[in-house]
């Protein structure tokens, strides 16, 4: 496991290069739901971004860890095959696509 206080930075995934970027730290939406940490990914060739959403870290009570997260860049590298395998192609043109994916990136 590879954890960095980075906002941002590069990672490689079956050769080819992508950027992330950290979009958001967990936040409440409402009553008593939270939203996990949410990480930006672009091809450093091309433009199409991938917005991949963890869940919401939880703390051995079950309830939501408010602290500030730090980004497992191993997690980062499963979301990238995940979101290509959904459907994401990182050349193509349009808006972010968003996907939700499970605290490992799959």
């Amino acid at each position: 496991m590879q954890i960095t206080r980075d906002q941002q930075g590069v990672i490689e995934v079956e050769g080819e290069t992508y950027e992330w970027v950290l979009r958001r730290q967990p936040r409440p939406v409402g009553g008593n739901v939270w939203e996990g940490v949410a990480v930006s990914l672009r091809h450093t060739d091309f433009k199409r971004e991938a917005i991949v959403q963890f869940p919401p870290p939880l703390k051995p009570n079950g309830r939501p860890d408010v602290e500030k997260q730090r980004v497992d860049l191993d997690a980062v590298r499963n979301a990238v095959t995940a979101a290509i395998e959904a459907g994401w192609d990182p050349a193509s043109r349009g808006k972010a696509m968003v996907f939700d994916v499970d605290a490992d990136g799959r």
